[in-house]
This record gives structure tokens, sequence and C-alpha cells, in this order.
């Protein structure tokens, strides 16, 4: 039967919850408490071979002003951004001689200093190595300590010597009066500017005064690995046997710590003023708070080997041990961690009303005052406990598995089972109602505790499905119902019908809750976020920027987060933005913070299949319940400061690497281009997202791959810009962004000038082919021409001369008598012999129109025949004479010149009216002159340029003349004759005509 609801004082109700304590405190037995006196939290995570450690031995630690960071191992040196690795070693880098890197320092003007096992110094500045060995001044080669003083000058250790670097050179400082001869492994300059050396001797150096310090114990046990001085201005000494002190003013020297055991390798004060120091084969301590603590392999470590130790401009923390490397983040989430708790898949959290937290994960615990204690009730054995839950009257509610419900009161111990009308006997929640009933949800449906009984709702019932999940009253007093297959909505005692019942009907929902605002929220185990608000149902999932669609359970803090767990973690979002997007952008992505692998969750599955999976405490802490123990988070956590920067590291051309200064060139042939980007950044970089585009090649921008890597085939040649932004998915605002040139060369057939060359020879065939088409055109019509003039004057000196000849004959025919028959016999006799002359010489310049000439003649014949000729025409003299050595002419030539000659021979015989003409041709050299001579009228100089209108004759001896090469010449005096001169040089063909006027010697 159960206990009714009574309505007694707020008093008696106090007094009854006080009276529960004390009497469980009088029977249950209680263990030792497990205290929490760690850090709130550091994540761990760690790196060995098969993570990329070239080994496993990690020696050394540095950090450049581009925030990456430099490892020292046994198999050579590493640049580390937070996600990948580069080696350098002997393989690859030629000033190394040996890959044990052994310490690691950055100067003041970035150089990184190299100290190597065996290998001596090596320096590394804007890309460049370069090793310094004896000529440098170097006698030994194993480097244990490089240390830059606040005057800038470098110190190196080595296990023969302490040198420093004057210039290009380095040193040697000991080995005389003032400093003895020592092997050296620490280097230190404390805050008043004296500079400590350990190794085989302890040493303090300032103003050329040299101090040498006695440790306790035998020599052979105090050989220094470590030197610092804390903030507080004590001196920390580490060596092969153990650590020790030497306080700020003290003159008593040097003392023992006896808490740490041990060698003493490295000594490192971290940010925070945590002093560390790691030992060989010991682990680690911390000192902080005057008190050590100690971190040992393997809960924490992966191995008590600590090598060195360092802080990162992030506040990170590396510890580089014999057995991989070791990063340590601050970092909000906590594990609390079980005493004899076995790996449970079921756990739930619950925060009773003095503020202590039941943890129920198969046994109960109880957290209070930063300890767990294992809760046993005597009455109780042998049961997993599943969950509980005190109600307002301080009764404790004990959800069982497979026991059904304990319930926990002053007046003592109550059991409620099948038996006792329970619907189910393993419980998975819980639920107070506004009027004090109690609602147990089971695997097989739902039980209401009345002052009768159990009221249980079954799928008979209308219950949409058996396995409960999640309970949840609403601001109305409606009972929603979460289970495997749907949502049941219970209305006055009756299920009823409702839009989320309808589109959640095929969905497992997990976790249920409504905001202050009256919105209910629906979180599923497949299929993301739901949210109804004034009628609308909205729906979230990865698409929309969730960390999962898999969600277990939901909470709200004060400040409107809604903080979700499910199988990849925690996360953060803003329940507001969600409000946001549902009624302004529904595409957009959420802001979101996943708390997963960079708190040390990737290996704790957490836990939501019963309630409470999760709690907001009465301090401000969020819990969860995870496979290994609760997981504690404040919720007033610092973001960082700002994104770390993004970079393009490595590009590669047909899978060979491309030398980034500053840009890319890619050659013609190049077809496969990779790019690989990232950010520097030493903290998890697991909620850090990417986008990149092509500027020139992409339309939009690419949502990256887990690779880093952006692929590109057969880019056009051309000038481009590779653009990379990275952000963080708790603040997508801040982007960080960088980008590189690249340069696809063209084949040369692609280029500007080829293409410009082309365009070039292109239009000059086509403005030749213009221009000898115009040409042609101009040729024919110009043989057109020279035919027609040819033709004329073939006219003018054969059937025009011929007819004028006839014409004469003719005349003078008429003017004799009948008495003068046999005159007039002969004229008539010589005027068919002209008349015949002339239709021959017609046919033979019709003939040349077709024919080639050909035979090559001489000139003297032809006139010869021509001086008989025109003497028996015209009855005056003409007279020839040849000088010189004759050479001979074409046929084309030998009938110019005698057409000319005529011509020149008829002007005279009908201008000049002379009374006799003489011929003379004249042969020098390569030339021969054709002279023309009257004794006629003869006429002035001035006036030979107005000849030629109506006068065809001179122009055409002219055309004639020029046109197998020759010159042509006119002298005249009035009254005194006129002498043509022709100048024909040897061996010439025709070659064009001319219309110029002739020239007057």
């Amino acid at each position: 039967m159960l206990l009714r609801n009574t309505g007694k004082t707020r008093g008696l109700l106090f007094a009854a919850r006080v009276l529960v304590f004390f009497s469980a405190a009088a029977v249950f037995s209680l263990a030792r408490p497990v205290p929490d006196h760690s850090p709130f939290s550091y994540a761990e995570q760690t790196w060995g071979m098969r993570d990329g450690l070239p080994e496993q031995v990690v020696q050394a630690f540095a950090q450049t002003r581009d925030r990456y960071l430099w490892i020292g191992t046994t198999g050579g040196l590493l640049r580390f951004d937070g996600a990948r690795f580069t080696l350098y070693n002997r393989e690859n880098t030629p000033e190394f001689s040996d890959n044990n890197i052994f310490c690691l320092s950055v100067s003041r003007d970035n150089t990184l200093w190299i100290g190597s096992e065996g290998g001596g110094l090596t320096s590394y500045r804007n890309g460049r190595f370069h090793a310094f060995s004896s000529r440098d001044g170097l006698t030994n080669n194993f480097v244990r300590a490089v240390y830059e003083d606040r005057r800038g000058e470098l110190w190196v250790g080595t296990d023969n010597g302490l040198f420093r670097l004057d210039g290009d050179r380095l040193e040697r400082i000991d080995g005389d009066e003032r400093i003895p001869m020592l092997a050296v492994h620490a280097i230190f300059e404390d805050r008043e500017g004296a500079l400590w050396v350990g190794g085989s001797r302890l040493l303090r150096i300032r103003d050329n005064q040299v101090e040498e310090f006695q440790l306790q114990g035998e020599s052979s046990r105090n050989r220094v690995k470590s030197i610092l001085e804390t903030s507080d201005g004590d001196i920390w000494v580490g060596t092969v046997s153990g650590l020790d002190r030497m306080r700020a003013r003290s003159a008593a020297g040097f003392e023992t710590v006896p808490e740490v055991t041990g060698t003493v390798r490295i000594l490192r004060q971290t940010s925070d003023g945590t002093l560390w120091a790691g030992t060989i084969g010991h682990g680690l301590y911390l000192y902080r708070g005057g008190r050590f603590t100690r971190m040992s392999a393997p809960r924490r470590l992966p191995s008590n080997t600590i090598l060195n130790c360092f802080e990162d401009a992030e506040q990170n923390i590396w510890l580089g041990t014999q057995a991989g490397m070791l990063r340590l983040s601050n970092t909000p989430v906590k594990t609390v961690g079980l005493p004899d708790a076995s790996d449970s898949d079921a756990e739930t959290v619950y925060e009773d009303g003095d503020g202590e937290v039941w943890i129920a994960a198969a046994n109960l615990f109880r957290f209070r005052n930063g300890s767990v204690t294992p809760y046993r009730f005597p009455r109780i054995k042998g049961v997993r406990i599943r969950n509980v839950f005190r109600d307002r009257h301080g009764a404790l509610w004990i959800g069982t598995e497979g026991q059904g419900v304990y319930r926990q009161t002053a007046g003592g111990l109550a059991h409620y089972m099948t038996s006792s009308g329970l619907v189910n006997n393993f419980v998975r929640a819980f639920l107070e109602a506004r009027d004090g009933t109690i609602w147990i949800g089971t695997d097989e449906g739902v039980s209401r505790s009345t002052p009768a009984g159990f009221r249980n709702y079954q799928v008979r019932d209308g219950l949409c499905y058996f396995s409960i999940r999640s309970l949840l009253e609403d601001s109305r007093g409606d009972i929603w119902i979460g289970t495997d297959r749907g949502v049941s909505l219970l209305r006055h005692d009756k299920f009823a019908d409702h839009p989320v019942v309808e589109a959640l009907k095929k969905e497992k929902v997990w976790a249920m809750h409504e905001d202050p605002d009256g919105g209910l929220w629906f979180g599923t185990r497949t299929g993301g976020l739901y949210r109804w608000r004034s009628g609308r149902l909205s729906h979230f999932t990865t698409a929309s920027g969730l960390a999962s669609n898999s969600i277990y359970e939901m909470i709200e803090d004060p400040g409107g987060m809604l903080w979700i767990s499910g199988p990849t973690g925690i996360s953060e979002v803003s329940r507001r933005e969600l409000d946001d997007m549902a009624a302004d952008d529904p595409a957009r992505r959420v802001t979101l913070t996943l708390y997963g692998v960079s708190e040390g969750l990737e290996s704790i599955q957490m836990c939501g299949g019963e309630k409470p999976a999760g709690l907001l405490t009465r301090n401000g802490e969020i819990w969860f319940p995870g496979s290994r123990g609760p997981m504690r988070i404040r919720t007033d956590q610092p973001r960082p400061a700002e994104l770390a920067p993004a970079v393009v590291d490595q590009v590669t051309g047909d899978g060979l690497p491309i030398m980034l200064s500053p840009g890319v060139v890619l050659g013609p042939d190049t077809a496969k281009l990779e790019l690989h980007y990232g950010v520097v950044q030493l903290r998890s970089q697991e909620r850090v997202r990417f986008r990149y585009r092509l500027d020139g090649f992409d339309r939009g921008w690419s949502e990256t791959t887990a690779e880093r890597v952006a692929h590109y085939t057969n880019l056009p040649a051309g000038r481009y810009r590779f653009r990379v932004a990275a952000f963080e998915m708790n603040n997508p605002q801040e982007i960080a962004e960088t980008s590189i040139e690249i340069v696809q060369r063209p084949h040369f057939y692609q280029t500007i000038w080829f293409l410009s060359a082309c365009i070039f020879l292109l239009a000059a065939a086509s403005w030749s082919i213009h221009k000898f088409h115009v040409r042609q055109l101009r040729a024919r019509f110009q043989a057109v021409l020279n035919e027609r003039t040819r033709l004329a004057r073939e006219m003018h000196d054969t059937l025009i001369q011929g007819c004028v000849s006839v014409s004469a004959l003719l005349e003078a025919y008429l003017s004799l008598g009948p008495r003068d028959g046999d005159a007039r016999e002969d004229l008539m006799a010589c005027a068919r012999t002209q008349l015949r002359s002339t239709i021959d010489e017609a046919r033979e310049a019709v003939w040349n129109l077709r024919q080639k000439p050909a035979a090559v003649h001489s000139l003297g014949p032809f006139l010869r025949s021509m001086a008989e000729q025109v003497h028996r025409e015209f009855g005056i003299p003409v007279e020839y004479e040849v000088t010189g050595e004759a050479f001979e002419f074409p046929r084309d030539t030998i009938h110019e010149l005698l057409m000319a000659l005529r011509e020149a021979i008829y002007n005279a015989l009908r201008h000049a009216h002379p009374r006799r003409v003489r011929i003379v041709v004249g042969f020098e050299g390569n030339e021969c002159q054709l002279r023309v001579v009257d004794d006629g009228v003869g006429f002035k100089a001035e006036t030979l340029p107005s000849l030629g209108l109506g006068h065809y004759g001179l122009v055409g001896i002219q055309e004639r003349v020029e046109r197998i090469g020759g010159r042509f010449a006119v002298n005249s005096k009035e009254g005194a004759g006129t002498e043509i001169v022709l100048y024909v040089p040897r061996r010439r063909s025709v070659t064009r005509d001319s219309d110029a006027v002739p020239t007057v010697l």
C-alpha cells in the first residue's frame, strides 16, 4: 500500500526527511570515499608510432612563432600543427647526421636550435637548415642543452664542454682557471641574470664570477639533469638521484626533496604556477599549494619515464615519454571516477535536495564534498539499481532492474513489484506530477500511484508502445510519454490525439523538455531533434549543424543553452538560435560546441536509456552519465581568445611535391593537383571545420573532408587563387582564412603570344590573299590595258602607218596623167606591196597575242631592210651605220626596237621635212644606243611635254623602249633638226608599259 499525501506542514516534512537520513545512516555500511584532489580536468591524448611518430621515444619540444610545435624524437625532428606531422631526418635533410634529437630551443629571432645526440648542433630559420661542426668551433657532437639568455647570447652544453655562440662560430667557455671542464646537461638563467650550468658540476656564473655548489650525497649521484627557478624565487635542481631545492633568500644551500624519487630529467613551471618534475621510471610529480601529487602509468601516463615537459602558447601541456607523447589540455569536462563500479551501459544521475548527487550504475553511489562514496542499503542486496528519485515529501524512490521499486521513508522501506500492482519490475523513469502523484515508466508500460494503488497504462489502453524511455508533464498538466516507437499524450487521464503524436509515431523518443517559453522539445534515438511551438513542428538534424541525430538527454541551463548528450559526446547549443532558425532560416547551420575527443571522451559511451540521464546542479554544473562514470561540465568555461591561423602547407602535382614560394606554378603537363590545408592549433581540432574554393574555377565554397585535401584535375591554363576558411563549430562567424596563388602554365599553343601570332598570321594571310587577288585583278586589267596599248601601238606603227603609205602612193598615182603610165604602174605596184606588208604586220601583231618570244636575232639586217623600205617609199635617203661589237637581242626586243625606230623615222619624215635621215647604232659594253637624227625644222625643247597630246608617236616610242628596259631621250633645236636616242641594255625582255613623258638631252 502506498503512503498517502497527508498534507502535513513544511516543518513536519523537513523533520521526516532528516529522520530518513539518520535512519539510513544507521543501517547502511559506508565504504572508503574516493577524494578528488586533481585539477578540475585535463583532457588526455597520446601519440605513438601508429599515430605518426617515427619512434616512440620523445625527448624535446619547442614552439616557433608560427605556432608549429617542434618535437625531438630518437627517430628525427617533427613539425606538428595539431593534426599532422612533417618529419625531418637524415633521409630527407642533408644537414642531419644523426636522427636522435635530444634538445630544442627557439631564440628571440625565431631561430630553432636543434641539439642531437651524436649529430651536433643544427639551426633552422626561414625554411633552411644549417649544421655546425668542428670547423665552426663545436668540438663535441653530443649536444644536451641549448639556451638563450636575456642578453641574446646563445649557450650550448655538450658532453664535453660549454660553448657560446659568437657570430657564426662557437667559442668554448670552460676548461680554464675560471671555469673547470665539465659535461653540461642543463642551462638556466635566474631572475638576477646569473647563469646556472649543471652536469658533472653545478655552477653559477655571474659577472665573470663562478660559484660552484655542492649537493648532498655522493658526487656520482648528484649529476645534474635539470635546473629551474620558480616564480617564488626557489631554485630547483633535478639530479640522477632525485630533486634538490634552494629556497629564495636562504643561505642554507640546497636541500633534498624527499617526496620525489628517481632521476629528475625535466623541470617546468606552467602558467598556473604548477611545478612539473618528470622522472626516469617514477612518473610525473606535480607541485602546487605546497604539496606534491604524482601521476603514473598506466592510468594517466603512457610511460613512467618522462623525458620532457612543455607548455605551448595555448596552455596545453606536452609530455615526452619513453612510450610516446602525451598532451594534457585544460577542459571544463571532468570524469567522476566510481570505485568498484562495473562498466555499465545503463547509468543515471540525480541531485538530491541538499546538493548531493546520486549515481546509479548497477550499484548506488553518492557524490558529496568532492568525494564519491558507495552507498548500500542493508535490505537491498544483490539488486541492480537503475535510478533514484526523491519526492516532495522526502521519500526516496529506488528503481531497480527486475526487482520493482523501493520506497524509503521515515517509517521504513516499502517494496513494490508486479505482485503489488506495478506494471513491470524493470524501472526506467520517475515523474512527480503537480498533483503529487508519482509516475513510473517501465519496460512494459507506465504506472501511476494513487491512494488506492497503481493505475497502469499499456498498449491495450491506448499507449503507443510498451517500452518507456521518458516522461514529462508540461505546463498545461498534460503527461507526455516517450517510447521506443513514438510518443503518447495523456490528457485528463485519457490518451489524446496530437500532431506531435502523429509525426513521431515511428521515432524512439528518449528525451523530452519544455522550455520557459512553453516550447516542447523531443529528442529521438536516430531522428534528431523536434520542436513544437505555436502549432508548428520543426525538425533539426546533423544537416542543421547538430553533432548527432541520436539524442539521449536534454537539459537547459539558465542562460538558455541546451545541453544534449549522445553517442558522439556532449554538445551545447543555443535554444534561442534554434528558435530563430525555425522561424527565419531553416537551412542555416546552428552554432554548436561539442565536447568529445578534445575532452577525452573518445573512449566513453554516454548513457541515456534510463532517466534521469542528465542534470543541472545547483552550483551550475552539468552532469551526464557515461560508461566510465558521470561527466561534470563547467558552464562558465572561457572561450579561446582567437582562432588559429589557417595554412596551406603542402601542394603536390601529379604526386610530386611543389615548393611554395610564394605561390604555386604548375607545368603545362600537370594533370592532378592536390592542396593540403589545415590550421596550426595544438589543442584538439575536433571542432574545427573548413571550406575552400578555387577562385576562377569553383563557383562556390566546398565543404571539406576529413583528409583536409583539395583535389583538382586538368585545370585550364590561367591564374587562380586557392582560398581556405577555417572556423569552429561553436563560433562559425570567427573565420581564419588564407590563400595561395596558383598559376597553371599553358602549352605553347595556348599562350597569348601564340594565339596572337596565329591571329596575326591569319590576318596577314587574309590580307595577302586579298592583295594577291587585287594584284591578279590589277594584273588582268593591266594585261588587258597593256594589250590594248600594244594593239594601239601596233595599229599606229603598222596598220595606220601602212595605210598612210598606201594613201600617199595612191595620191601620187592620181596626180600622174595618162602619159605617165610606167610611173603609175610602179606606184600601184608599191601600193600593193605596202598593203601586203601592212596586212602581214597586222597579222603578226595579232599573232603575238598568243606567241611567246623565242629566237634571238641580230639588229643589223632589220635596220638595213627598214632603211631601204623608207627610202623607196619617201624618196628621202636614210643612212644606216653600226659601230662597236654587236650583240644579239631576243625577238620581242628586236620587234620593239624596230617599231620604235620606224616611228621615229616616220615622225621625222611627216613633221620635220628633213632632207635626209641618219640611223646610228652603237654597241658599248652591255648597252646599245640607237640614234635617229634628221636635219629638219626641229622644235623648241619647252614644247616637248605638249607634243604628246594628239601625237601618239613619241609616247609610243617611249612605251616601247621602257618595255624592254631601256631609256628614251629627245634632243632638238628649232631650225637645227632633231635627235632621238634610245638606250637599250643587253639581254633584257619586255617588262612593263609606261606613260611617262620623254626626257630631253
